[in-house]
């Protein structure tokens, strides 16, 4: 394999912008939890559950907060694009290189009105096993069974749109 020209190699940054927001949309989440968990009597329903419900928010909304707090501190290129495949440093589950020579094809989802970017590869489970932690291979491995693949790109975090980014790889693998 012969090295990439630089001139072929796109690199999208972080979205500063998208990721604070981001943030501020889990402080939000975790203060709502906060009081769920502190008022649980002032609702007509279950308190147990309200409580319940709140706990869960805090500790989801808790992770993806310090998740975002990090990211807003990395320096790497969100996503970069070249002739060798692409490197994904855009969300949790995000799996690093993947060369051309995995990708099967491309799939468009609608995710509560996000559009992703699911990457079939040829070794689902290879791409399971790259998580670095017992819950995100979970997570990974339910995307597999529910969308076909573990690899999925969103513009949720990256200083591009959704359309440019599809185009972006489509440009670079017409083929997929």
């Amino acid at each position: 394999m012969q090295p990439t020209n630089p001139l072929d190699v796109t690199e999208i940054p972080l979205s500063k912008t998208k990721m604070t927001l981001a943030l501020a949309g889990s402080a939000l989440f975790v203060a709502a939890g906060v009081w769920f968990v502190s008022n649980p009597y002032q609702f007509h329903r279950n308190h147990i559950l309200i409580m319940a419900i709140g706990i869960a928010a805090i500790v989801v909304f808790g992770v993806v907060a310090l998740y975002i707090v990090n990211k807003l501190f990395d320096t790497q290129a969100g996503f970069v694009i070249d002739n060798d495949g692409f490197t994904d440093n855009s969300s949790m589950l995000s799996v690093g290189f993947v060369p051309w020579e995995d990708v099967l094809g491309l799939n468009v989802v609608d995710v509560n009105r996000q559009k992703i970017i699911v990457v079939v590869v040829n070794d689902a489970d290879g791409y399971i096993r790259r998580q670095p932690n017992a819950l995100s291979r979970r997570i990974a491995s339910l995307n597999n069974r529910m969308y076909g693949s573990p690899v999925a790109v969103s513009a949720n975090s990256l200083r591009i749109s959704f359309d440019e980014l599809y185009k972006l790889i489509q440009e670079k693998r017409p083929n997929l």
